[in-house]
């Protein structure tokens, strides 16, 4: 749940600091780029607190190779991180196709794999240095993982809400229903 926090936070900052320099950003913009921002702050954490915070988790099968197991994830998160924030129109100028949505999808499958982490850690009842939560706490992060995963493949359009945005023309409707409304201006893609 502490991820949750931070990955709110975020995702309303970048969409604050959106309103305050007047550039346009829809909420899956603003998502993306908190889940950036998100996963940049815990994969440098994943080098700077390695062996007290994330080796601990470990499962028993990957004990034995543990730390460069962490230092994996964490360079994984990293270039998600990159790859999420990173705004499309870089990509075009280095001739490069956006990588946006292959971050999302790699994120969502890294997601995916370190719940085992996460149910480790609850089986064996132990705390984590830094996430002195309780037990509780524990036993209530393995099912918010769903919500992470439909978050990072709903930020890069993998995943499409059936509440849209009408004036989001990329990810709004397939009809000229809305033909009419003015385009808005362009940012972070």
């Amino acid at each position: 749940m502490s991820f949750l926090m931070l990955l709110v936070f975020a995702s309303g900052l970048a969409w604050l600091a959106g309103r305050v320099l007047g550039v346009h950003l829809t909420t899956r913009d603003a998502m993306r780029v908190g889940m950036g921002m998100a996963f940049l702050f815990t994969g440098v954490d994943h080098f700077a607190n390695a062996n007290s915070r994330y080796v601990p988790m470990m499962p028993a099968a990957l004990a034995e190779h543990a730390l460069i197991w962490v230092y994996v994830t964490g360079a994984a998160e990293l270039a998600g991180a990159v790859g999420l924030l990173t705004p499309s129109v870089v990509y075009r100028r280095i001739g490069l196709p956006n990588l946006q949505r292959w971050a999302g999808v790699g994120l969502a499958v890294l997601l995916a794999c370190v719940v085992w982490a996460n149910i480790s850690v609850a089986l064996r009842g132990q705390t984590v240095q830094g996430l002195e939560f309780g037990a509780w706490y524990y036993w209530v992060r393995p099912l918010f993982q769903p919500l992470f995963i439909w978050w990072a493949l709903y930020c890069v359009a993998v995943l499409r809400s059936r509440v849209f945005n009408p004036h989001d023309r990329e990810h709004g409707p397939r009809s000229s229903r809305y033909s009419w409304q003015k385009k808005p201006p362009q940012a972070w893609r």
